[in-house]
């Protein structure tokens, strides 16, 4: 039975989604809710498997390494902590933004 991680969405996420939410609620605030719920269900959704997606930025340090989940036109930054069984979300950005070198 696959194990199950705990979820954490970090503040500077959170920040982003706010971001998000307000930059598309300028044009359509229907599709704004819309997204946002489709980014948050991404995030919730690395409980089960977080591993699944690529590695963004490899750590010698397992814990430190950086995945990142492709939700278009939105990418998710996470790490895994398996001692703890736990996924935080770092960052969310739009695919055309400059993606992040270096992470919390």
């Amino acid at each position: 039975m696959p194990q199950h991680y705990r979820v954490i969405v970090l503040d500077e996420a959170f920040d982003d989604l706010d971001r998000i939410l307000e930059y598309i609620k300028q044009d359509s605030p229907q599709n704004a809710v819309q997204t946002l719920d489709r980014l948050w269900n991404a995030c919730q959704s690395l409980a089960m498997f977080p591993r699944r997606y690529k590695v963004h930025l490899h750590r010698k340090a397992r814990e430190l390494t950086v995945h990142s989940v492709p939700f278009p036109p939105y990418i998710v930054y996470y790490r895994v902590d398996d001692a703890t069984h736990v996924v935080r979300v770092l960052t969310i950005r739009h695919g055309a933004q400059r993606q992040p070198r270096r992470f919390k």
